[in-house]
């Protein structure tokens, strides 16, 4: 196998704040670098570049540790044979409650940032652990500790449904604050990236009854918002899974 890809989705304690802990790595015997493409979720991360350098949407980035921006559209990742990378991913609007900024752009962790300390504490345990599953333990640990002391405030709520307490114009000043894009925007983007894993779950579904399905006005209307979206139709998706 040229790649190692091992995933972990938090329960409990982190689950309201954490979307995933994962490590990926790259066999050094590896012919060719591998590509990959990554939804758009809304939401943001954290991310460890161990060994070598990685691409993410034609930009190269050295090891270190990365926070990402809030992510609206699908972006393509690169990763060269001997290539290891590890990281958290958060709820949508977690990342603003934690850091108390929201980013444009990718943000390399250093000089006096409030994350520097330990977040290089962690990135030397994980270039030191040898197996997916201690990095991700390790990662683990630090997410429950980084939680514990920032008390982030609980906002899934308001992100996932209209609260009673909140006017449609309030709600709004929140997305824009939290994510930089409105609620519509957000529902637009989930709804692709369900349209997407329901295709990857059930690839000879068809098309006109998966776009009725999601909510779609018809084919045309879901192949136009996977295109924009997520950079590929739902037919070229299918070609992907099975090539």
């Amino acid at each position: 196998m040229d790649i190692d890809f091992k995933i972990f989705k938090p329960r409990g304690f982190l689950a309201d704040q954490i979307q995933a802990i994962w490590s990926v790595s790259v066999m050094p015997e590896t012919e060719q670098a591998m590509r990959k493409q990554l939804l758009s979720d809304a939401g943001a991360g954290i991310i460890f570049i161990l060994q070598q350098q990685v691409q993410m949407d034609n930009e190269w980035l050295t090891p270190g540790v990365v926070l990402q921006p809030v992510n609206t559209l699908a972006h393509q990742v690169v990763l060269p044979p001997g290539s290891l990378v590890a990281g958290v991913r958060f709820h949508p609007a977690v990342s603003y409650q934690l850091l108390g900024e929201r980013m444009d752009k990718p943000l390399r962790i250093e000089d006096d940032h409030p994350l520097k300390a330990s977040a290089f504490d962690s990135f030397t345990q994980l270039k030191a652990e040898r197996s997916p599953a201690a990095r991700i333990a390790t990662l683990y640990r630090w997410c429950r500790t980084l939680i514990i002391q920032s008390k982030p405030q609980a906002v899934g709520h308001i992100i996932h449904q209209q609260p009673d307490t909140l006017s449609l114009r309030q709600r709004e000043r929140l997305f824009q604050k939290w994510l930089g894009i409105t609620p519509k925007q957000y529902q637009r983007i989930v709804r692709v990236k369900q349209t997407l894993e329901q295709l990857r779950a059930q690839p000879c579904m068809s098309l006109a009854e998966l776009a009725l399905a999601q909510g779609f006005a018809d084919q045309a209307h879901m192949t136009r918002e996977c295109n924009n979206i997520a950079h590929v139709t739902p037919k070229q998706f299918i070609r992907q899974r099975t090539s």
